[in-house]
């Protein structure tokens, strides 16, 4: 289990900060993973501008005031990768950095301390953007990135199935912020100035007190000691603030249903359903599991029966949203087989219910959850996913204990948690193009 600081610090103006940091010390990888992640309620207009500005913040900062300059640093940085971490978590919205760095005694004798170069780089990025004579961040770089974000709204719809989930997910979410489009549109994101991204970053800035986690094996007082050093002075003042991935109640409503149409061959089914139980509930062990045989495992009843039995469609999968007591199921079939999949599909969830589970589904499930369970612990990228995600939810536990709970989980107990799921929304993605040679391959990611 990861182990839990506070680095404090105060400024000579009397500022003072609190700094979280975890880490867990390990001799199992060559690379370590070092991540500042700040969580912040979703909100309307922020959700799109937080991806925008961490894009241009990434293009050059007044140190290294280009991409080139940047890349350049890192592979002196013996080939380290940051990445930008942007994702939504419940109603949080979690953004920030993630390096993977080699450790320190895989590097040539006299080498500079590694995360201290690291952190510096990520402290200028973050803190210290290439701005013009103006005080903005450079036109140049917000119009490309505004081109570039546009790009990728207009490109959902290349892929049918990952659009169909994004639509389900706003559709579902509705009055619930984690619904928030995550894009924006093209007139919002094109209508963006440098001066209004600049005062943007300014307010996000203020706001943006990390943790910071770290996986590898470096000291926990070499660790601490260089963010004492590189980052804490960037965050004085900062406080942090009170946020919860569970702020929303998902409303008691009426099922709805709703269809679009895009110019694709294949149709796009998706269901969102309902469930009280979370991962902060004892019962989260079982709701994994009743995800587990309904659609995630090899013998998982929605591929074997609405794809395999019936050849009702040419995927069917379902994923679980522990933080909102939600699953939602994606089937990709023909326009003319909509409506026996869903019946199959829903089917499928009430034979759960009903206790139709044999060994060998149960026996399936539990092994599949065994194993990406404990594949968890063969990346230290991995790790701090699991460790961050469950922090967040204040409920954490370690991969082996998860799985221990999991392995002790019972028929009974999976009925138990499949009697709580209620059907909520129906999307219908149609194609409107003639199938061409048999299947079509869509997104699946």
């Amino acid at each position: 289990m990861p182990k839990t600081y506070t680095l404090t610090g105060t400024t000579g103006t009397g500022e003072s900060v609190a700094l979280p940091v975890r880490i867990l010390h390990t001799d199992k990888f060559k690379a370590g993973m070092l991540s500042l992640s700040c969580a912040l309620p979703i909100q309307r207009k922020d959700s799109w501008m937080l991806a925008l500005l961490l894009a241009v913040l990434r293009r050059g900062s007044e140190k290294y005031p280009s991409l080139a300059a940047i890349n350049q640093r890192l592979d002196e940085l013996f080939g380290t990768e940051i990445s930008i971490r942007n994702f939504y978590r419940g109603d949080l919205q979690v953004i920030g950095f993630a390096a993977e760095l080699l450790d320190d005694s895989y590097l040539p004798e006299g080498s500079e301390p590694l995360m201290e170069g690291v952190l510096e780089l990520l402290c200028q990025i973050l803190f210290h953007p290439l701005l013009d004579e103006e005080g903005c961040l450079l036109s140049r770089y917000v119009e490309s990135e505004k081109q570039l974000h546009c790009d990728q709204i207009r490109a959902r719809k290349n892929h049918p199935r990952a659009y169909a989930a994004e639509r389900l997910r706003e559709l579902l979410y509705s009055e619930e912020p984690i619904g928030i489009s995550a894009y924006g549109s093209e007139e919002e994101v094109m209508a963006v100035t440098p001066r209004e991204l600049t005062a943007f970053w300014k307010r996000i800035r203020q706001r943006f007190l990390p943790t910071c986690f770290y996986i590898g094996a470096a000291q926990p007082d070499a660790v601490l000691h260089a963010l004492s050093a590189c980052l804490l002075p960037e965050l004085a003042g900062k406080k942090k603030e009170a946020v919860s991935p569970f702020s929303s109640v998902a409303p008691l409503r009426e099922l709805r249903r709703t269809e679009e149409t895009l110019a694709v061959s294949q149709g796009q089914l998706a269901l969102g359903l309902r469930t009280e139980i979370t991962v902060r509930d004892p019962r989260f062990y079982a709701m994994t599991v009743y995800q587990e045989i309904l659609g995630s495992s090899p013998i998982a009843k929605l591929m074997m029966n609405v794809r395999e039995k019936h050849s009702l469609c040419y995927s069917c999968s379902s994923a679980y949203n522990a933080y909102k007591g939600s699953v939602l199921i994606l089937c990709g079939l023909k326009n003319e087989s909509r409506e026996k999949a869903e019946r199959e599909i829903l089917r499928q969830v009430e034979d759960i219910a009903n206790g139709q589970i044999s060994d060998a589904e149960l026996a399936g499930a539990l092994a599949s959850l065994e194993n990406a369970y404990r594949r968890i612990e063969d990346s230290p990228s991995a790790m701090e996913q699991y460790y961050y995600g469950r922090a967040l939810a204040d409920a954490e536990i370690s991969p082996e204990e998860l799985r221990r709970r999991i392995s002790r989980v019972t028929r009974e107990d999976v009925i138990a948690a499949a009697r709580t799921v209620r059907l909520d929304t129906v999307y219908f993605l149609r194609g409107t193009l003639e199938e061409k040679g048999g299947e079509e391959l869509d997104d699946l990611e």
